[in-house]
């Protein structure tokens, strides 16, 4: 399956090079039956690599694939010198002189058939089938994974700043809180609560082996996350706000329904928005993530009963809502959707250009 593989890892913009004490014209010759090793690429010696500066070595290795007659020590020459060059590095290996090398790489992967103990001892992963393949599918995955981690975190982030900026802009303006202490739990643990687990149950995007991968950044929040918060906080702040002073003058209980409710539509909308960070929501499939669905219905039928069943009513300070008011709040959340529509139509728009 090395081919094949090699071909989705080229897609992927990742590199794999061949480091062995073999011969160089039989390293090469595997090499380039695996389609490691293409015309116009370099095979280093261990020789060459020992009169070799750090820095010429670092020069070299734009072009090399194959690692000839190497040691141990060359190993790990080879491996700083990737680093240095800013690059990450996995490093597969089965012996007992691959322990250093496997230790000093970024993610040490041994075999686990043929692996000694000492490998496997010294590695981050464990390669059960010993299967080069298994490691770009892993690569792949483990992109999935960082990307879902970041939906997540953009989920609750924004809803807990637009939540923050509701509280604060009616303390500014000389308002009483539009939200209790007992409705901001109902939204962190109850609304919050299922529709983030549906979020983590996102699949895969599609694309994730093709092109460049953003690297993984030092804080996982960057500037494009920080961004989405912040708009994605402010029509969830300024429509709370605005419905809660409509109706505070005439009815205190039924304005602090009504913010609780204009909040959690916002997040239930806002679940949707987060699931990409470029494809517009009425282009996904909105059955890939079941779970999601489900998370919505749930989420839906508990605010219903919040509003309308007596325990909760006295339990959380609500009252019954009239249609014409679910019309008018449900109108001001879905501009959540709007806002992030229009910027993921100009961010398309800069990553086609």
């Amino acid at each position: 399956e090395v081919k094949e593989a090699m071909q989705r890892v080229r897609a992927a913009d990742m590199r794999v090079v061949m480091i062995t004490g073999d011969h160089s014209l039989t390293a090469q010759a595997i090499a380039k039956e695996a389609d490691i090793w293409r015309e116009g690429d370099s095979v280093l010696t261990g020789e060459e690599i020992d009169i070799m500066s750090d820095k010429e070595l670092a020069e070299k290795l734009t072009r090399t694939t194959v690692f000839a007659r190497v040691t141990p020590d060359h190993k790990l020459r080879i491996i700083q010198a990737y680093r240095k060059r800013g690059e990450i590095v996995a490093m597969t290996g089965d012996g007992v002189n691959d322990a250093p090398s496997l230790v000093a790489a970024d993610l040490g992967v041994a075999m686990g058939k043929i692996g000694t103990e000492v490998a496997k001892e010294a590695s981050d992963i464990v390669l059960l089938d010993d299967n080069f393949a298994s490691i770009v599918s892993a690569a792949e995955e483990g992109r999935g994974i960082y990307k879902t981690i970041k939906k997540v975190i953009l989920y609750l982030f924004s809803t807990s700043m637009g939540e923050v900026l509701a509280i604060a802009g009616a303390l500014v303006l000389g308002y009483p809180l539009p939200l209790l202490a007992a409705q901001i739990i109902w939204l962190n643990f109850v609304t919050d609560g299922f529709l983030d687990v549906a979020l983590a149950m996102e699949p895969k995007e599609n694309g994730l082996m093709q092109g460049k991968f953003e690297r993984p950044k030092k804080w996982i929040v960057d500037g494009l996350m920080t961004q989405r918060m912040f708009l994605m906080a402010l029509p969830m702040a300024i429509g709370t706000l605005y419905l809660f002073i409509g109706y505070l003058e005439t009815n205190l209980t039924k304005a602090w329904t009504i913010s609780l409710t204009t909040l959690a539509v916002f997040q239930w909308f806002n679940a949707w928005n987060c699931r990409s960070e470029s494809k517009s929501i009425f282009q996904m499939n909105p059955f890939s993530n079941k779970f999601l669905v489900g998370a919505t219905a749930v989420v839906v039928s508990l605010q219903l009963f919040a509003v309308y069943n007596p325990f909760t009513q006295k339990f959380l300070r609500t009252t019954s809502l009239e249609f014409s008011e679910w019309v008018i709040l449900i109108s001001i959340a879905s501009s959540i959707i709007l806002v992030e529509e229009i910027r993921k139509f100009f961010y398309r728009r800069r990553m086609a250009t």
